[in-house]
């Protein structure tokens, strides 16, 4: 499978985890700019067939060789400016998640394994 089938297949799996309501939140996987421009269109078309909402995060907050893109899926967009407002607060997700588990799920003692979680070995304290 190549990275783009990939990728997208991840995005429609978090589409369906959020319009099902397991959870209120989902990230995409840290993307490249390279990866997200090739990737964005179709993600978009695919969140917005789910009749849901989304937003793009540029972590600029990283060092430039680090910095990668995120696509928030929410079903609200009240959802996305609680994110905001956490990030805006001085959190950061790949520092930890611990401050989003609530965004992440309905039942916070469940967020705690969200799929998000595999990918924090890409960025070590």
């Amino acid at each position: 499978m190549d990275q783009k089938a990939f990728i997208l297949g991840m995005v429609t799996a978090f589409c369906e985890c959020v319009a099902g309501g397991c959870k209120r939140l989902a990230l995409s996987p840290p993307l490249t700019l390279p990866v997200f421009e090739d990737v964005r269109e179709e993600a978009e078309s695919i969140i917005e067939k789910h009749g849901l909402c989304h937003d793009v995060e540029w972590n600029l907050d990283m060092p430039e060789e680090r910095r990668h893109v995120w696509i928030l899926i929410a079903g609200r967009k009240e959802t996305l400016a609680m994110y905001h407002a956490l990030r805006d607060s001085g959190y950061r997700p790949w520092e930890s998640l611990e401050p989003f588990y609530g965004l992440l799920s309905y039942r916070e003692e469940e967020a705690v394994h969200t799929g998000f979680d595999a990918y924090r070995a890409y960025f070590p304290m």
